[in-house]
């Protein structure tokens, strides 16, 4: 038998789709497809809300936030419940609830349904008696019908819900999981954990060096600063969840870079969110003078490719390239950044904000270091007290001592007779005259090489003896062409020749 619930928005049979409200024509009629069989799973799902060792567990599988949220699918919570003998497996509401997790397909896609409990980690207040409301088709709705269930056990309207409300009380939202198909990468925080073939990986910073002048330079660094956007509504009801964003970058010759940005709540995404995520390193040669930047925000779905081009205006290239999202995802607007562009400038989608970031390169304006953010390596790192071969290319010539400033070779290794190395890595061939070293106040390296790469091998080009100044400089004889610099610590200061220490590395073209 069919029970109706309803509101004063809203009134659906808990039992099949047919009595769902028509769809605007804005609104896919896939994601009322979604809300139909959501509502449908309304009853069972407060049945396992009456029970209070599900309500535990619910709670406690979304307090998890495994996929960066405050959410529980009911297929861990049916598989743990189970596990633990919580539950009489042979009810026919529970036996109910597995067959429609199990069996949630929609247009041949297998969604994963669940429980979002909004502003958890937030301290909302909680009750013994759940109330539940499902997320909206209507992505622009501000308001939505909650239920519960009355004396009888009956679903019955409770109260008409805002974001307001959902910040205060705890609201179990039936929705489908918006697990984001990230190429093989997974997103924690700000930093990559795997790099897949679809993800650009590279450093991330916390404050980044940005050129003073807001000039680009040829082949230096470009990173994606901040974004955010004009409106919570942007991309979403208040019911649907984190945000997670997608940016696919394009040039004349196709992808330059895909990334995905960590989960934002929606009411924090008007804010900018500093992310100093990195991009590539713009050389005009390769990437040409113009970018565009085409941003998603990842809902899940059916994976489809499609075309995306783009007109750079006042006669500028076309940028194309064919991207794979998913069905669901929603489209946030694509904007060209050029090369000559102040990276003051702040870009507007229509629905996104963003602001860049340029580090080093080749030009004569701006951070002119080259080494300025680059990646490194050495051949072995004390281990204690923070000492790290990033410190040596973290664009601070800081040179007090210890390992807050420097980077320093591992105990037991005793240069001279087994000299250590430091490695900084450009990421592409970069040309440089000559290089300025820092070391540690009262304890200089008193001989060391610079060495570089041909391709084939590692070639001394410079190095100084008998040094006893905090920072040397060290020109070339001729202009060095390479990727990766090295400096070969051959021996510490005299009153501890066994540790080399290098607080800073920057090369310079002139």
């Amino acid at each position: 038998m069919a029970l109706v619930v309803g509101g004063p928005l809203l009134a659906v049979a808990v039992s099949g789709p047919a009595a769902a409200a028509p769809a605007p024509a804005a609104v896919p009629s896939l994601e009322y497809a979604i809300e139909s069989r959501l509502y449908e799973m309304l009853n069972t799902t407060l049945h396992a809300g009456a029970d209070a060792n599900l309500r535990w567990l619910v709670r406690n599988v979304a307090a998890r936030q495994v996929d960066g949220d405050t959410e529980a699918l009911l297929s861990s919570v049916i598989a743990e419940a189970e596990a633990s003998g919580m539950v009489d497996t042979g009810v026919w509401w529970w036996r109910d609830l597995k067959d429609q997790v199990a069996n949630f397909v929609v247009d041949g896609f297998q969604y994963e349904p669940q429980i979002y409990i909004p502003n958890q980690d937030d301290g909302v207040y909680t009750t013994d008696r759940v109330e539940m409301a499902v997320r909206p088709a209507d992505e622009s709705a501000e308001t939505a019908q909650s239920y519960w269930f009355d004396t009888d056990l009956s679903v019955a309207p409770l109260n008409i819900i805002d974001e307001a409300y959902v910040e205060t009380y705890e609201v179990w939202v039936l929705s489908v999981h918006e697990r984001a198909d990230y190429g093989g990468a997974t997103m924690v925080g700000s930093a990559d954990t795997a790099a897949g073939p679809a993800v650009q990986a590279g450093p991330v910073f916390n404050a980044l060096a940005c050129n003073p002048t807001g000039i680009r330079n040829n082949r230096g660094d470009e990173y994606m600063h901040v974004w955010k956007t004009d409106s919570r509504s942007t991309f979403g009801t208040f019911l649907g969840g984190k945000r997670e964003m997608r940016l696919v970058v394009i040039s004349r010759s196709g992808q330059v870079a895909n990334v995905y940005f960590p989960k934002v709540k929606r009411k924090h995404i008007t804010t900018w969110q500093i992310v100093d995520r990195f991009l590539t390193t713009w050389d005009k040669a390769v990437w040409g003078d113009a970018l565009g930047f085409q941003w998603y925000e990842v809902n899940g779905g059916k994976s489809t490719s499609h075309s995306v081009s783009y007109t750079v205006p006042n006669g500028g290239p076309t940028l194309t390239t064919t991207v794979t999202t998913q069905e669901r995802d929603s489209d946030g607007g694509m904007m060209h950044v050029l090369h000559t562009d102040s990276t003051y400038k702040e870009y507007n989608t229509g629905k996104v904000q963003f602001q860049m970031c340029s580090v080093g390169g080749d030009g004569g304006t701006g951070i002119d270091n080259l080494a300025c953010g680059a990646l490194a390596a050495a051949s072995s790192t004390y281990a204690w007290e923070g000492y790290s071969p990033a410190r040596a290319t973290d664009c601070d010539a800081n040179t007090a001592l210890g390992g807050s400033h420097s980077w320093a070779n591992s105990s037991g290794v005793f240069p001279p007779t087994n000299p250590q190395w430091l490695q900084v890595d450009m990421g592409v061939n970069k040309t440089f005259s000559r290089m300025v070293l820092y070391t540690s106040q009262g304890y200089p390296i008193r001989d060391f090489d610079v060495q570089v790469w041909n391709g084939t091998t590692f070639l001394t080009v410079g190095g100084t003896r008998g040094n006893t100044n905090t920072s040397v400089e060290i020109r070339f004889g001729s202009a060095q062409t390479t990727r990766l610099v090295r400096v070969i610590g051959i021996h510490g200061p005299n009153h501890q020749p066994g540790f080399v220490r290098v607080n800073e590395v920057e090369l310079y073209a002139a």
